[in-house]
């Protein structure tokens, strides 16, 4: 074994440079440098990206050599990728230096390396493991190395490289001819949806010509396997299929990027080497918003200086504020016209007799196997809550159903949840659209989710189950105060939940008092032109 668990140790402002990573079939091995600054330089060590302390996962690398070199201190270790622990998705690699008994981590900068087209085509830094994982070196947040592991896709493929190569030359060839065309190009979360802001802008442009209007040339990206796919076929002529040939060109010429994501998700996720996705980085992008802002607080890649947007949608002054406050937006450039998926949302829970169950995800259950989510605590409370005899005998005293519907961020796991009545429907992930879900229920019970605010703008009860408060705070932390100022009823245990549930069922499924007054202040706009609104502030900017 070269490597062993280590988690007692402490991060110091030192910083060591990556010198090489090479892989050699399933060996990885790496050199980092260390200034040669009288320190007791080690080891190397790789650490799991951690996001509650509970996940902390520190291993030390047994080095090859450690070198005085003169002004550096080299250390290389090696590390085979069959053996190592791995979870995925990212891993710190640090330089360890001992003081007496206390052991101290550097982080390891890296650089750039620029790759010609033969060495992209055919010597890809990564390795396949046996179990259909990619391990590859990256540069992570400001520049520090870490290594990946995810599985394998279809994007990591040869065949994905050398299409980009062919889209490449044949940008470089005539940039005009694309270029010219003034393309926005529009997409969701990874390219595998059509059910948020990014949809119903680009649903509102088609159907209002709004390409001959502006000018512009509009494409909706997705995969061709996506169940939402269907929904786009009356516009096919303007859909692109994620990972085509013509998206990466449209992604090389495109004038705007438009999205209720960042812009990591118009192309590869998490990509190994791309040389398409190193192009892209500087394109205007317009980020529609996801969900109003307040419950959750955006983690760095959605600060002003990461996402580059020249344009932000916002629902409020309140969320204005938060978007130029805490995230560091120029205050021009938040536009407030209301959410374009707000402008499809409707009320129809008399024709229905259901309530809707949606957790959000956890970051710490973010590609995790299936053992280790069925330990959490976020699947015991969730398995006990649809199948609780008493919240199962208020839905059959009723004729009611309730819907659970997992995050699809870990819908991978959603068979693992089972309930002992069909009054309880676990909703696998593409059989109801999420509008749908939430326009057909009387009321959404949730922990943290941004879907509370589309429900509480239609005027339905939400309640809130929030039994890992601090954990959540301590992970995400939020721009309100979540026990004085989340958008209706909390619980944080189950025998609450089900009394509040209870409740709201008993007085007819009606909207608190205090949040029926307060509702006007979330919302400047209650109308269906908030798309129209988002074309007038895209053109005021000349986009």
């Amino acid at each position: 074994m070269n490597f062993t668990r280590f988690d007692d140790v402490l991060e110091t402002p030192i910083i060591a440079q990556l010198k090489e990573t090479r892989i050699d079939r399933n060996l990885m091995r790496i050199c980092v440098s260390c200034p040669n600054d009288g320190h007791s330089w080690e080891a190397l060590m790789l650490g799991y990206a951690y996001k509650i302390e509970s996940d902390r996962e520190n291993y030390i690398l047994t080095p090859d050599s450690v070198t005085n070199s003169g002004r550096t201190i080299d250390i290389v270790c090696t590390v085979d990728m069959e053996q190592f622990p791995f979870r995925s998705t990212h891993w710190q690699l640090r330089a360890i230096y001992r003081e007496g008994e206390t052991r101290y981590a550097a982080k390891v900068e890296t650089v750039t390396e620029k790759q010609g087209t033969w060495d992209f085509l055919f010597h890809p830094k990564s390795y396949v493991t046996k179990n259909g994982f990619i391990v590859f070196p990256y540069v992570a947040r400001e520049g520090y190395a870490g290594i990946r592991y995810r599985e394998k896709t279809e994007a990591d493929t040869f065949k994905i490289r050398k299409r980009e190569v062919r889209a490449l030359r044949r940008y470089r060839k005539d940039p005009q001819k694309y270029d010219s065309q003034n393309i926005w190009l529009v997409f969701e979360k990874r390219c595998e949806k059509a059910q948020d802001n990014g949809y119903y802008f680009f649903k509102y442009c088609m159907d209002n010509d709004m390409e001959s209007k502006l000018g512009r040339k509009i494409y909706y990206v997705i995969t061709d396997d996506s169940v939402d796919r269907p929904k786009l076929e009356p516009y096919k002529q303007n859909v692109l299929s994620f990972l085509s040939e013509e998206h990466m060109l449209a992604l090389l010429a495109c004038k705007a990027m438009i999205s209720p994501d960042s812009r990591a998700h118009a192309y590869i996720w998490q990509f190994d080497k791309s040389v398409i996705a190193a192009k892209i980085t500087k394109k205007p992008h317009v980020f529609l918003g996801h969900g109003v802002l307040a419950l959750k607080k955006l983690n760095y890649s959605f600060q002003a200086r990461n996402m580059r947007s020249v344009m932000t949608t916002v629902t409020s002054q309140a969320e204005a504020d938060i978007v130029v406050n805490e995230l560091g937006f120029k205050r021009h450039a938040a536009a407030i016209t209301g959410y374009a998926r707000f402008d499809a949302l409707e009320d129809v829970s008399d024709q229905y007799n259901e309530i809707l169950i949606m957790p959000t995800h956890r970051s710490w259950l973010f590609g995790v196997e299936r053992d280790v989510f069925v330990a959490s605590d976020y699947y015991k409370r969730y398995q006990d809550l649809i199948n609780s005899p008493e919240l199962l005998g208020m839905l059959k005293e009723r004729g009611m159903t309730a819907r659970f519907y997992l995050h699809p961020s870990i819908r991978e796991h959603a068979d693992a949840f089972t309930s002992s009545d069909d009054c309880v429907e676990i909703v696998p992930y593409g059989k109801y659209s999420l509008d749908d879900l939430m326009m057909r229920c009387k009321m959404l019970v949730t922990d943290y989710s941004s879907i509370c605010w589309d429900v509480y703008y239609m005027g339905k009860p939400v309640i809130f189950y929030q039994y890992d408060l601090q954990d959540y705070l301590d992970t995400w932390g939020s721009y309100i105060d979540l026990e004085k100022d989340s958008p209706g009823i909390r619980a944080e245990s189950h025998d609450e939940l089900i009394e509040k549930i209870n409740n709201v069922m008993e007085q007819g499924f009606a909207l608190d008092e205090t949040w029926a007054a307060r509702q006007g202040a979330y919302y400047r706009f209650v109308d269906r032109d908030n798309s129209r609104r988002i074309c007038e502030a895209l053109k005021e900017r000349g986009l």
